[in-house]
């Protein structure tokens, strides 16, 4: 069985707000804003969000992503 040894419970998966990414929340790129929790895939989008995080709290306005 391909479960045999791991948690029987899916993985916590988030939108990485900079590219649209699906993301593990387990991911190392993590920010804090206005007390919610943002994940990312990469530094980079980390970095992207950190410099202007209103511009990706919404959702709408999406940048063309790198992925």
């Amino acid at each position: 069985m391909f479960l045999r040894g791991k948690r029987d419970r899916k993985a916590e998966m988030a939108k990485d707000p900079v590219c649209g990414m699906q993301v593990n929340e387990s991911t190392q790129y993590k920010s804090e804003h206005m007390g919610k929790t943002f994940y990312f895939c990469c530094q980079a989008d980390k970095s992207t969000f950190d410099s202007n995080p209103m511009k990706y709290m919404g959702g709408s306005q999406m940048s063309m992503g790198h992925h």
